[in-house]
């Protein structure tokens, strides 16, 4: 017979040979979405259950952990409790990892025999599976067969198991089933088909109404919130479809429910499979264009028709596109313009940094996350400079140098006036792009007229041309100013006190503001 090579660490050798061990356990289990749709038996409380029992009668095993997977694929090994358990391994914290079974370890032959053959051993963990007879500080078990071929099968087993899952839920499908959570709105009768949930049926128009007329997701949940109408969750487990209903803590609206209602086709009366976006793995990773969808009309009671679906879905599109194309722009101009103020501006309230934040007319304020304090950029400037002329007046030797850059500083304010009037115009372009291809949308969808639209579209280019030209222009007055400012640099050498926004870093330690906007500028001169 051949003889059976096998490479064991040093780690793994002293665990062997350590008399009277006390191992300190970790638990591990996991739960699959397979296992929640075949009603299996291997409910994480029932692995957990079992194996404390198990590590009860051994007196050479004390558990410190558990660690549990829930809804987690067993093809690979990105879950976050196993790379909790990982890091406990890589900690110390660890050193023997129980489970009910190989599957629940994982089902994919190759990386499962990569952490029993070369991680476990490398930290010198032992690794019991309990039902498989395995424990790897048995040289037995260690030396045999049984590892491979326990993997091998479970990954044949999670592929077919997969294929029938796969099958089980076509044929769901075909009978116009539901499988998923309950939406709100409907109640599922006994074959699993959709009924209208008289209470809160009425919502769903309502929802969809509100966004028609304009109103934004937040907007709409705040007034449902307002009128006391049970969130989604809170309505699942009124209907018993929850089964642990300690969650309800917070009844109240949040814009991602609204947008789940306004995303969801199943109001139109129709039943829309594959809508959500899987991986090999069957990890979420987007929605599915409405190509793929799989569809079946009439299978329940609708509450909107798909005009109204369509046209909410339209105008969140274009909503959406805005809010890009705005990301986009705020993006490069934080790039452009940092925030100078950073780390030296703070409540004088409370001692908290404030923090920038732009406003929908494009300039920047700060504001304190926990007093009503904020202030915007031009008046926290005036306040500085307000402050910093006071200091220079009680410095006789100063005050010649502040006067001799008095030019400089016009040109300064106007350097950075011209900045933020250059930066309102190129964002006021953006936003009138924007609604020039929202026109076109609807133009499209025949909510407005040809004439209406070309009527709409000659009257935004011409805006946008006019801002085009004003832009021009103050970007040859700011170059003006530029130059000058050069000019001066040169003159003045390096004899200036003048606070810019180049050198505030330089000259200034700390900003204080108060509820009154008034700021206490610590100064390094």
């Amino acid at each position: 017979m051949a003889r059976v090579s096998k490479k064991v660490s040093a780690a793994q050798r002293e665990a062997e040979n350590t008399p009277h061990r006390i191992w300190k356990t970790a638990i591990y289990a996991r739960l699959s979405d397979f296992d929640d749709v075949l009603r299996d038996t291997e409910s994480l409380e029932v692995q957990i259950s079992y194996i404390k029992e198990y590590i009860n009668h051994r007196d050479d095993l004390i558990l410190l952990d558990v660690f549990a997977d829930k809804r987690c694929t067993g093809m690979n090994f990105d879950r976050p409790e196993f790379e909790r358990l990982l890091k406990a391994l890589q900690e110390r914290k660890t050193d023997c990892i129980v489970v009910k079974d190989f599957s629940r370890l994982g089902r994919n032959f190759v990386e499962t025999g990569q952490y029993l053959e070369q991680v476990f051993p490398l930290f010198g963990v032992r690794f019991i599976a309990i039902n498989d007879n395995y424990d790897s500080l048995s040289r037995q078990s260690r030396d045999g067969m049984l590892v491979p071929i326990k993997s091998m099968i479970n990954e044949m087993y999670s592929k077919d198991l997969s294929q029938k899952i796969q099958s089980c839920f076509r044929s769901k499908e075909a009978r116009g089933e539901i499988y998923t959570p309950v939406p709100f709105g409907y109640k599922k009768d006994q074959k699993n088909h959709l009924v209208l949930d008289e209470e809160v049926s009425d919502v769903v128009v309502r929802i969809f109404l509100w966004k028609k007329s304009g109103m934004k997701e937040r907007e709409i949940a705040k007034k449902l919130s307002a009128q006391g109408i049970p969130t989604p969750f809170t309505r699942r487990c009124q209907l018993g479809y929850m089964r642990n209903t300690s969650r309800v803590k917070d009844p109240t609206w949040q814009p991602a429910f609204v947008t789940k209602v306004l995303e969801n086709p199943v109001y139109t009366g129709t039943m829309v499979y594959n809508r959500i976006a899987y991986d090999e793995t069957y990890r979420k990773i987007g929605q599915n264009s409405r190509e793929d969808w799989r569809m079946v009309p009439d299978s329940h009671p609708a509450i909107i028709s798909w005009e109204l679906f369509d046209e909410v879905s339209a105008l969140r599109e274009a909503e959406q596109a805005v809010k890009e194309e705005r990301k986009k722009w705020c993006r490069q101009r934080r790039k452009n313009n940092p925030n100078i103020f950073k780390g030296r501006i703070f409540c004088k309230e409370c001692g908290e940094k404030l923090v920038c934040h732009w406003q929908s007319d494009d300039s920047l304020y700060f504001y304190c996350k926990f007093c009503h304090v904020s202030i915007s950029e031009k008046d926290l400037w005036n306040g500085i400079h307000q402050e910093l002329h006071q200091r220079l007046e009680e410095h006789k030797n100063l005050k010649k140098l502040i006067q001799k850059n008095s030019g400089k500083s016009v040109l300064e304010t106007q350097k950075v006036a011209l900045n933020r009037k250059i930066e309102q115009l190129s964002g006021s372009i953006v936003r009138l792009e924007s609604q020039k291809r929202s026109s076109y949308e609807q133009y499209v969808l025949g909510k407005i007229s040809k004439e209406k639209f070309l009527e709409l579209k000659q009257g935004l280019e011409n805006e946008i041309t006019t801002l085009r030209q004003t832009k021009a222009e103050k970007e040859k007055e700011l170059a003006v100013v530029q130059e000058e400012l050069q000019q001066k640099k040169q003159i003045a050498g390096s004899t200036e006190v003048l606070l810019t926004a180049d050198n505030l870093q330089q000259y200034v330690k700390k900003i204080e503001v108060d509820r009154r906007k008034i700021t206490y500028t610590e100064f390094l001169l």
